[in-house]
């Protein structure tokens, strides 16, 4: 009889079984932490380089712009109605003829303030129309005149300009010349309009400063946004400081010869002095911050657990070396502690 052919199976008995998967790779809790500015970091190379390279153009610009607003600050406490006068009094006092005509003339004033004690009484040759009282002129000394009338010739410079209308000394060489010169623009430059010039640009560079600064937080992360306002802050102060101290210890010095240069160097030293004031403010405003920021990261640092990527895996060869592990009976041995070969 022939064979008839018949439906492919699996013989009788054969029990199947599924094939051991290797079970889903589980993420163990210890890279939990992974998901941290730290691991960004290495994951996001490529987007980094830009954040932190708008983060440095916007930190130069806005310690630029802090520089510029700290200068226009500085400027305008100078030609303040007070500092002013404490820079042009003794620059009238040393560099012009004011206190010399003033006692020259001293004699005929005080003749003419005898006469009338009540009327003001002009004082002349000294470049500005000062009148004094004749009461006053009877009251005091030559020195005390010249005085009294050297603070009315300044606060008349102050309101409406100085004109170079004061009779200077004589210069005697080329470095008297440009040391006169100094004196000259010094006069010319304290007075309420530039004062009041000042107030504008000091408030466009700060609000600049803040908007840019703002910027440079937006590119900053974490704790490096205390780090970078610090910088900023320290970076626009620093040279204006180091500036005007380097002056005043090594460029200004008192006791000068001649006569113009100890009065320029006196009203430079002056006006360095106050205008300082703002410069070590903020330099002393950034390091705080900054150093807020440098503990606020050690602090942040030390309670976060950092794991080493990958350190703690194992090996791929090592995880699937002779596969997953075999329950009894699914390898299709039966588990029998009896078998017949251990009779």
């Amino acid at each position: 009889m022939p064979i008839q052919p018949g439906p492919y199976g699996p013989p009788p008995g054969y029990m199947p079984f599924p094939a051991p998967y290797p079970p889903e790779m589980q993420v163990p809790m210890e890279l939990s932490s992974l998901e941290e500015p730290e691991f960004e970091s290495l994951t996001n190379t490529e987007s980094s380089h830009w954040r932190g390279d708008f983060k440095w153009i916007f930190g130069i610009l806005t310690a630029l712009l802090i520089f510029l607003t700290l200068t226009c600050a500085g400027l305008y406490r100078v030609t303040g109605p007070g500092a002013a006068s404490k820079v042009m009094t003794p620059l009238i006092t040393n560099a012009t003829q004011v206190k010399q005509f003033v006692k020259d003339n001293y004699q005929d004033l005080r003749s003419r303030a005898r006469k009338s004690k009540t009327a003001r009484i002009y004082v002349p040759d000294i470049g500005v129309s000062v009148s004094i009282q004749g009461s006053v002129i009877s009251s005091s000394s030559a020195d005390d005149l010249a005085g009294k009338v050297i603070t009315e010739a300044q606060r008349q410079i102050y309101q409406q300009g100085y004109k170079q209308s004061l009779p200077m000394k004589t210069a005697q060489g080329a470095g008297e010349e440009r040391a006169k010169a100094t004196d000259v623009t010094i006069l010319s430059k304290m007075n309420k309009s530039p004062h009041s010039s000042l107030f504008w640009p000091i408030i466009i560079f700060g609000v600049l400063a803040l908007a840019f600064g703002v910027l440079m937080l937006v590119f900053s992360r974490g704790w490096g946004k205390a780090l970078s306002v610090g910088l900023a802050i320290i970076a626009g102060a620093l040279a204006g400081s180091l500036w005007l101290r380097i002056g005043n210890q090594f460029l200004w010095k008192a006791g000068a010869a001649g006569t113009f240069k100890p009065v320029a160097n006196q009203a430079l030293r002056t006006m360095g002095s106050m205008a300082v004031v703002y410069f070590d403010i903020a330099l002393a405003a950034g390091a705080v911050v900054l150093l807020v920021g440098v503990i606020g990261a050690v602090i942040a640092r030390k309670k976060r657990e950092r794991v080493t990527p990958f350190t703690d895996l194992k090996r791929p060869e090592e995880a699937v070396v002779g596969g997953p592990p075999v329950e009894p009976g699914m390898n299709g041995i039966p588990d029998d502690q009896d078998s017949f070969f251990l009779e």
